[in-house]
């Protein structure tokens, strides 16, 4: 594993200027390819507001420029020592212009990205979006190494989301000791928890509704985006239910048969099922 880390260069003779930072994107264009093309919407747009709130972070991202690539080493240590595998792919540190905050490429074993502009400084908090991020990719390889047959996988199912948002948060769970919040935030937010937790019913019948009435593009806006939110104020309430789901499987099936189970031809059945049961008060 390689961390290419393009922030030391960002912040060297550091410029408030929307030249300076297109010149840095060019300057390391290999990195930001995946970037721009699926997670930085409208780039001339944000680009001008980045501009003056980039040069508020500047203290942050020196810290967390110190802090990364070491949690990052942390991290992948733990979660090789305890699943048996290797992370061999290539880790981007970058510092963006407000898009997403962090994403797996869209490769069957992913390399990983960080934009550090939009991170707490709190290592805490980085230690659970690392995890979370890395758990994407340990999901994927884990798969793998059962067979997984990724020629058939329907990727554009939100029952495909919802597994790999909730794999990603139980195996964070499994290296990060952190506030339960703070697994599906990367900050803390009780109070989003906590209306995820009281409003359980609720939500799982609006996320069904939705499956039925809207197409995939926008359930995965409302329910998996940070930028949905519309039906309860709340976003990517996904995460919560696809957890939930994740951790009911594991209970009945285990570890290994629940985070694999996508490999089976009816696994969108198998999830509707369980989530059904679990609206139902089922185990």
């Amino acid at each position: 594993m390689k961390i290419h880390n393009t922030v030391s260069d960002f912040l060297v003779n550091y410029e408030s200027t929307e030249a300076y930072i297109s010149g840095y994107f060019r300057k390391h264009k290999v990195h930001f390819e995946e970037y721009f093309r699926y997670h930085c919407r409208n780039p001339e747009e944000k680009l001008k507001v980045a501009v003056r709130k980039l040069d508020e972070k500047l203290n942050d991202l020196k810290l967390m420029n110190e802090s990364m690539p070491r949690l990052i080493q942390e991290i992948a240590m733990r979660y090789e020592a305890k699943y048996d595998v290797t992370f061999s792919k290539d880790v981007h540190l970058l510092v963006g212009i407000y898009g997403s905050n962090a994403f797996t490429y869209r490769q069957i074993i992913p390399e990983i990205a960080f934009c550090l502009e939009k991170l707490s400084t709190n290592e805490r908090h980085l230690q659970t979006i690392i995890a979370h991020e890395f758990g994407h990719a340990l999901h994927n390889m884990i798969s793998d190494r059962h067979g997984m047959e990724w020629s058939k996988l329907d990727w554009g199912s939100p029952y495909t989301w919802l597994l790999q948002e909730g794999c990603a948060v139980h195996f964070s769970r499994q290296v990060v000791d952190a506030k339960e919040d703070e697994y599906f935030a990367f900050k803390e937010d009780p109070e989003w928890l906590d209306f995820a937790t009281k409003n359980w019913d609720r939500i799982c019948e609006g996320f069904v509704q939705d499956l039925d009435r809207l197409l995939p593009e926008a359930v995965f806006r409302e329910w998996f985006s940070i930028n949905g939110g519309a039906r309860f104020g709340y976003t990517r309430l996904a995460y919560y239910i696809g957890y939930r789901l994740v951790e009911a499987l594991i209970e009945a099936n285990g570890e290994m048969n629940s985070v694999t189970i996508w490999s089976k031809e009816n696994y969108q059945e198998l999830l509707h099922n369980k989530l059904n049961s679990l609206r139902n008060g089922e185990v």
